[in-house]
């Protein structure tokens, strides 16, 4: 990697990335001082490590935050400018099936249903995905993805080969949280888990994947961002206004089927992350490399950990 990788991106990157992803040229200011750090982190490490080993770099945030934004600019500027293979992940796209987590409904507890936490994810096929990556295995792999709008999973739409990748970008509201202390389960944190889960089953089994299969995803985590919202009470607007851009991007699924929410729907969908979301807010920014700290605005007011500042 030469010095020219470590050079901020020209007018036409960022041209091309705002316009991409329906950004304001605000954000390009935003970019270039709140994470340039974490990119010359990221090329450093990549550097000492001689391309021996992939940097797994993790993102969290609560619905809305700008995880998905976030995750493309990295992709785009290590790959585009840096000259890395870049495979960008969302924890999104490996959602069990419809059919599968009815399953789970039906055997476990109703709420299991409804995409969104730990043990609606196909955590296996992630790990796998990631040892793949690490193990700089000759084989391709099959990269899911899942079609909110219909509430189910779309056929494979990419394959890479895993040796080829030297920075995995792994963005999600859950990733990195660690399961709740015991004594806080008992605790119905909201009207749904009140009415629905009275006994605590579905958080329980929620609270275990935690500790089981996703932690053990966590772990490959060479690197930890996270975009922590001032406090839960903004989830909703964000979310909400991550709706609207889903409907306006995409046609809704005819024959009644649709799975694109309003404002009410959105409201009682949010219920199903608060609790790991309110404990995220509690945990996660000890937890990181690299935090940065939004107000309502989702602009970023400062950042802290290790690798804040360079």
């Amino acid at each position: 990697m030469d010095d020219q990788t470590h050079k901020f991106p020209g007018d036409i990157f960022w041209r091309t990335f705002l316009e991409e992803e329906r950004l304001p040229s605000s954000y390009r200011e935003t970019a270039e001082t709140w994470f340039a750090p974490l990119v010359e982190s990221v090329l450093q490490r990549c550097n000492e490590q001689a391309a021996t080993s992939p940097q797994i770099i993790g993102i969290h945030g609560c619905q809305g935050s700008g995880k998905s934004t976030l995750a493309a600019l990295l992709d785009a500027w290590l790959g585009d400018i840096a000259g890395l293979n870049v495979l960008r992940l969302s924890i999104d796209d490996f959602y069990l099936t419809k059919h599968q987590r009815r399953s789970l409904a039906d055997s476990i507890h109703p709420l299991f249903a409804t995409r969104g936490v730990p043990g609606t994810h196909d955590i296996a096929l992630l790990e796998m995905t990631l040892r793949a990556v690490i193990m700089r295995s000759k084989e391709d792999i099959s990269i899911p993805e899942f079609d909110k709008a219909r509430d189910d999973r779309a056929p494979p739409q990419k394959s890479v080969v895993a040796c080829d990748v030297d920075v995995v970008v792994l963005e999600g509201w859950c990733v990195g949280v660690p399961p709740e202390s015991q004594y806080r389960l008992g605790q119905a944190i909201n009207h749904m888990e009140l009415d629905q889960d009275p006994q605590a089953i579905w958080r329980g089994e929620v609270n275990k994947a935690l500790a089981e299969g996703y932690k053990t995803v966590f772990d490959l985590l060479t690197a930890l961002v996270v975009l922590k919202a001032p406090h839960f009470d903004t989830v909703v607007d964000w979310r909400w206004e991550q709706e609207q851009k889903l409907s306006a991007l995409q046609q809704r699924p005819s024959g009644g089927d649709d799975a694109l929410m309003d404002r009410m729907g959105v409201e009682r969908f949010v219920q199903f992350f608060q609790r790991l979301t309110v404990w995220g807010l509690e945990v996660m920014p000890d937890r990181a490399n690299l935090c940065f700290h939004l107000d309502k605005n989702r602009q970023i007011k400062s950042s802290s950990g290790p690798w804040a500042g360079g």
